[in-house]
């Protein structure tokens, strides 16, 4: 039975991982490429849609290149050098938790948006959006310059590349990991998004820069609002389970936890894919910009057919 169960994780991991790699890789790209054309990409939210957009590309791209090797194949290449070891686990922590940020402070964003508070309207600029990321980044950087240094790669046990927590500020700062995202970012997100929400039903705020300007950020909030619902749905409980495994119990022990864990982990990784959708569903600028995107590159491919035809048959009539 117990067995089997794991098989079952493993083989699980096998199948869903490429789905979730394949379909992350374009949904975000496809972000990134839609999220910089002129009609979103001067707006605030639109940078922290963006950042978000980079970070899950490189997490379903890279990050999941690794974990379907040592979760899928048992080929993992972190134990085969210290350096790969805290190179790998520092850009898979900081991803992960950059990721959960973003979309909190993008929650703030349309929280101060929607304000009727002219001063925290203020704050809802593209010039502010840009020192926000950068310091969301920096900072989660530096706090996880700690995995860097006490993440180890030990000959005498079985555990592999981890932080073993054999001290007491180990034990401490892989606590503060897992309620970052498990408990702190889904609190903060749902908190700024009922207010976003509470703000767009009572007020009725009009920038000067008229109402084409206002649909747009009508409907970036709804794009904001839906994302938040996903990854609090999708991300809670792989961080919750983090918290159970790195605590002393014999849950965290059990064939039926590993399982459990396993499928949360993939719900987890799943929210690299879901803003695509998301954007998708809730915003017709989002659609028509995609469609306007692949109607460009249409008309480019016949043209470029068309010139090749022209080349050819030109020496014919010469």
């Amino acid at each position: 039975m117990a067995t089997s169960l794991i098989q079952l994780g493993t083989e699980s991991r096998r199948i869903i991982l490429p789905i979730i790699m394949f379909f992350g890789t374009l949904g975000n790209s496809l972000n990134i490429v839609v999220l910089t054309r002129p009609a979103l990409y001067n707006h605030a939210c639109s940078r922290y849609f963006l950042a978000l957009a980079c970070t899950n590309l490189f997490s379903a791209s890279v990050i999941l290149t690794f974990r379907l090797l040592s979760d899928g194949y048992q080929l993992d290449v972190t134990r085969t050098s210290i350096i790969l070891c805290k190179t790998v686990s520092f850009f898979s922590q900081t991803s992960a938790i950059s990721s959960s940020f973003l979309t909190v402070v993008t929650s703030i964003d349309r929280f101060c948006a929607s304000s009727s508070n002219v001063r925290l309207r203020s704050f809802s600029n593209v010039k502010v959006s840009r020192w926000v990321i950068l310091f969301i980044l920096i900072s989660i950087a530096l706090f996880h310059l700690n995995t860097l240094i006490m993440t180890e790669l030990r000959s005498t046990d079985t555990l592999g590349c981890r932080i073993r927590g054999d001290t007491t500020y180990k034990q401490v700062y892989t606590i503060i990991q897992s309620l970052s995202y498990a408990i702190i970012a889904p609190v903060l997100m749902a908190v700024f998004g009922t207010l976003t929400i509470y703000n767009i039903k009572k007020t009725n705020v009009a920038p000067a820069a008229g109402a084409r300007y206002r649909r747009t950020e009508s409907q970036l909030a709804r794009m904001l609002i839906l994302q938040v619902i996903a990854t609090i749905l999708l991300a809670a409980p792989s961080g919750a389970g983090n918290l159970i495994a790195i605590m002393a119990n014999t849950l965290s022990t059990t064939v039926e936890f590993f399982i459990a864990y396993v499928f949360c982990q993939l719900l987890f990784y799943a929210s690299y894919t879901t803003p695509f959708i998301m954007y998708i569903v809730s915003a017709s600028i989002y659609r028509k910009e995609l469609i306007r995107l692949f109607h460009k590159i249409s008309c480019r491919r016949g043209n470029g057919q068309i010139n090749i035809l022209t080349n050819q048959v030109t020496p014919l009539n010469s």
